[in-house]
């Protein structure tokens, strides 16, 4: 009897003893487990605050008030957004829609995916069997981007990430994506396009300014680049060149800048001037410039216009809109005259920057097709028209003499003159070849690509900035026939006020500006 109680006491407390270990084990690995996860919802709140917070508070008022009274603020919340967005749809898209995509697109599209991508396109850093995976910092959205902000682990580049362009754009399903060094050198900025804004965005012409003084001639908008930023233009930093296949919207460069300029053309700050080989695009807006005195071609021309070899050339013209050859030449001659003579006034006045004003005004040459000019006219034409303008060029910025050209075919054995241009555009063009030849050396791997622009889309143009090393891509304003005639009509009404007010120096000024505004 003694010896089979000792054996159950000692069974029982083995049993006892097994079964305390067990639960004071399970006790230690539930503890454990709970700190571990106190600290990274810690870490979460830290670094997540929107996130757990939107997390945390529904849970706690669960909790403290009960459900039925969350389910109605809720509903209350939702009844009151619905009135929002449908009273102000613009101030509701603008902090609430904003918001969700922009945590939507943080957490589901990046996060979720993150390291997985990261290692197929081969951006980690191993260290002695260990990962390290670039820190994405934060996520900002619009309707077309997403803008990431990354941290790059040491070991990595700019470049790593600029290769890995093509691999990230599929991975994370963009039509497009460019790469860019932040401050500091160890951040970038990764933007990546969801869908082309160009193929749901109108881009109308540019709107013409009421004033002279609300002008600024360093930055004419042209259209609006791939963010919906409005794309602007100096026209007195230099000369602009764009180049793009026919109907690739090449006229939306000259016609955009034209309204921009509309009121200084009407008081005299501005006065352009056409040279329109095909006699078509500038022509319908001839009321812009002086047309002056032409001369008349005779019958043994031939279609090309005057012959430099023809005996009989006729007087020479005075206006500022050429067509033909003789009439290009002469108009090219006079205005290298007219740099030469007024770039030294400007020196001996101790001038140094060009500022327009109705007494130096801007005198933009606007040049609808560079090529005939440049190659196709007569030898004795071309001769004299690159010594012409080349003279423009090279001399013409500082007296404010600042050609637009537009050209066809921008090969190098035509485009000779491209390095005269500080600006150049490119628009839709047959091959990488011309893009490099129109823009720059290396343009394509730079990322303009217009080659692969669509013809469903004219008006789409790749440029570069000064202080971007990758290519500027957006979309000229779609300029109609209405448009020209409004820009016409503004400029004509707008110069019968000012004279009608110059020869009334007593008139009231409030008159004056009630006509002013009327004919704007």
């Amino acid at each position: 009897m003694r010896r089979t109680t000792v054996r159950g006491t000692s069974l029982w407390a083995w049993l006892l003893g097994t079964i305390f270990s067990a639960a004071g084990f399970l006790i230690l690995w539930v503890l454990k487990g709970l700190g571990w996860f106190g600290m990274q919802l810690l870490s979460w709140a830290f670094h997540h605050p929107r996130t757990m917070l939107g997390l945390g508070l529904p849970t706690a008022a669960v909790l403290l008030i009960g459900w039925q009274w969350v389910v109605g603020i809720v509903g209350v919340v939702l009844l009151s957004g619905s009135v929002w967005s449908a009273g102000h749809r613009e101030s509701f898209d603008r902090i609430i829609t904003a918001w969700l995509r922009d945590w939507h697109q943080k957490w589901w599209r990046y996060r979720r995916v993150w390291e997985r991508v990261m290692t197929r396109c081969g951006l980690v850093v191993e260290v002695d069997d260990q990962r390290h995976f670039p820190r994405l910092r934060s996520v900002e959205t619009t309707p077309y981007w997403d803008r990431l902000t990354l941290e790059m682990q040491v070991g990595q580049e700019l470049a790593d990430f600029e290769n890995a362009t093509g691999r990230l754009r599929t991975a994370f399903g963009g039509e497009r994506l460019v790469v860019k060094e932040l401050t500091p050198p160890k951040m970038i900025s990764v933007e990546l396009m969801r869908r082309d804004p160009f193929r749901h965005e109108i881009v109308v012409a540019a709107e013409m300014p009421r004033t002279t003084s609300d002008i600024d001639f360093t930055a004419l908008p042209i259209g609006l680049d791939e963010h919906l930023e409005p794309l602007t233009i100096s026209m007195v930093g230099g000369h602009t060149a764009a180049a793009g296949a026919t109907g690739a919207g090449k006229a939306g460069v000259e016609w955009n800048i034209l309204r921009s300029l509309a009121p200084a053309i009407a008081d005299g700050t501005v006065k352009p001037v056409f040279i329109d080989p095909k006699a078509r695009e500038l022509r319908r807006g001839l009321a812009l410039v002086d047309t002056g005195v032409y001369g008349v071609p005779t019958p043994e021309l031939n279609t090309r216009g005057r012959r430099i070899d023809d005996g009989n050339q006729g007087p020479e013209p005075s206006g500022d809109y050429a067509v033909t050859e003789w009439d290009t030449i002469c108009l090219l001659e006079r205005i290298a005259a007219e740099i030469h003579e007024a770039n030294m006034e400007g020196g001996a006045a101790g001038e140094r920057d060009f500022v327009p004003s109705k007494r130096t005004p801007l005198r933009p040459i606007f040049i609808d097709e560079l090529a005939p000019l440049l190659a196709y006219w007569s030898r004795g034409a071309t001769e004299r028209i690159d010594s012409a303008l080349g003279l423009i060029l090279t001399q013409g910025r500082a007296a404010g003499y600042i050609v637009v050209g537009l050209i066809q075919e921008p090969t190098k054995d035509i485009f000779k003159v491209r390095d005269l241009f500080q600006r150049r555009i490119g628009l839709r063009l047959p091959t990488e070849d011309h893009t490099d030849a129109a823009l720059t050396d290396n343009a394509v791997d730079r990322g303009a690509d217009c080659s692969n622009i669509p013809e469903s889309l004219p008006g789409v143009c790749y440029s570069f900035h000064e202080k971007d090393k990758k290519a500027i891509r957006g979309r000229l304003g779609h300029v109609t026939d209405d448009d020209i005639d409004e820009l016409v009509e503004f400029v004509t009404d707008m110069r019968k006020v000012t004279s009608i007010n110059a020869n009334q120096p007593d008139v009231d000024v409030e008159i004056i500006e009630t006509d002013v505004e009327d004919v704007a």
